[in-house]
């Protein structure tokens, strides 16, 4: 006695023949009409044998199939042997996007549409035929055992306000921009300072409130003329005028 009788119509041929070679892969013997029944036969009679004779009929579910007025009497037949689906006589394999009504649409079908590579069609197709339970060789993971808690603590923080982010980058711009130009007044001014103490001693003991002045003036004029300056060359190569620390 044969594992598995195969029933398909003619516009599924290449699926029956891969689904009987897999099972044949894995050791099941199989009955196809592509492969079983021989010229000069009676084909009536090679399906009636194939059908009493296997101990489970698949049925390659298509479009097709359910259209067709010969595959019929063929999974009728394996229903009337087991009508209330103990045994598993019959077995539905859907290949092709269609939905089975009335008798056939209460079996529970293995469905191979959608299967993205051709190992795992083999896998959905050689578990759903396996008679053993299908309980997993690992431990499951254990479900949070509060689900209204773990949603909870799950939640991501919500985001600021948009209005509350520019203000931020906003203010870090400006604070790390004044500090760079208070930095830098101050070290031209004492720059100057020194030039001048050098180079004019006697003009900075007779007026140094004007030293102090021209130090304090060249500082700010040289700052602003570097910030300028730094702009328009960050400008001229697409990079942005205000940052955070250490921006324009």
């Amino acid at each position: 006695m044969k594992h598995f009788f195969i029933s398909y119509n003619r516009a599924d041929r290449s699926w029956a023949e891969w689904i009987a070679w897999q099972l044949e892969a894995a050791g099941h013997s199989v009955v196809i009409q592509a492969w079983d029944f021989r010229e000069g036969g009676n084909f009536v009679l090679d399906m009636q044998r194939a059908v009493e004779e296997a101990q489970r009929t698949i049925v390659v579910l298509s479009p097709d199939f359910l259209a067709s007025k010969f595959t019929a009497p063929e999974w009728a037949a394996a229903f009337a042997q087991d009508p209330t689906g103990v045994q598993g006589r019959l077995l539905p394999v859907r290949v092709r996007e269609c939905q089975p009504s009335g008798l056939l649409g209460q079996i529970v079908y293995i469905d191979l549409v959608g299967a993205k590579t051709r190992d795992a069609a083999r896998e959905r197709l050689l578990a759903g035929v396996a008679a053993a339970r299908r309980k997993p060789l690992a431990e499951p993971e254990l479900p949070p055992l509060d689900p209204g808690q773990a949603r909870t603590a799950a939640a991501p923080e919500p985001p600021w306000p948009p209005s509350l982010e520019l203000a931020s980058r906003v203010v870090g711009s400006l604070f790390w921009r004044a500090v760079r130009i208070v930095a830098l007044v101050i070290g031209v001014a004492l720059a100057v300072l020194a030039f001048l103490s050098r180079a004019m001693p006697a003009w900075v003991e007779a007026s140094p409130g004007a030293l102090y002045s021209a130090a304090l003036v060249w500082g700010v004029m040289v700052a602003l003329a570097t910030e300028a300056g730094l702009r328009l060359w960050r400008r001229r190569r697409g990079g942005p005028t205000a940052g955070g620390r250490g921006g324009a």
